[in-house]
C-alpha cells in the first residue's frame, strides 16, 4: 500500500512540475503578446475600433511586453564606479500628444 501511495504522489508530483514549467514558459514568451497587438492594428485599420480603443489595448499590451522583457532581463545593478550621465523618460500621454 505505500509503494502505490508513493508512486501515485510521485506521479501527481511530476505531473505538476510539468504544468508549472509550462505555464513558466509562457508566462516569459511575448509572442502571443505581440499578435494582439497586430490584430489590433489590424482592427483599427479596418474601422472597427477606434483611435482611443486602439490605444488602450497598445498600452495594455506595452507594459505586459516591458515586464516580460524586465523579468527576462533581471534587476538592473550599478557598481560604485558606474555614473549616470543622462535620463531619457517618456510618459504615456506625452506618446498619445505626439500622434
Amino acid at each position: 500500500m505505500f509503494i502505490l501511495d508513493s508512486l501515485l504522489i510521485g506521479s501527481i508530483r511530476f505531473v505538476l512540475d510539468k504544468v508549472i514549467a509550462a505555464a513558466e514558459t509562457e508566462m516569459q514568451d511575448d509572442s502571443v503578446l505581440r499578435e494582439q497587438l497586430l490584430e489590433a492594428q489590424m482592427r483599427l485599420e479596418l474601422g472597427e475600433i477606434s483611435d482611443e480603443e486602439f490605444g488602450e489595448i497598445e498600452r495594455d499590451i506595452l507594459v505586459a511586453i516591458r515586464e516580460i522583457k524586465g523579468r527576462q532581463q533581471g534587476p538592473i545593478s550599478m557598481s560604485p564606479d558606474d555614473k549616470v550621465t543622462g535620463v531619457d523618460i517618456q510618459s504615456f500621454d506625452e506618446v498619445r500628444t505626439n500622434k
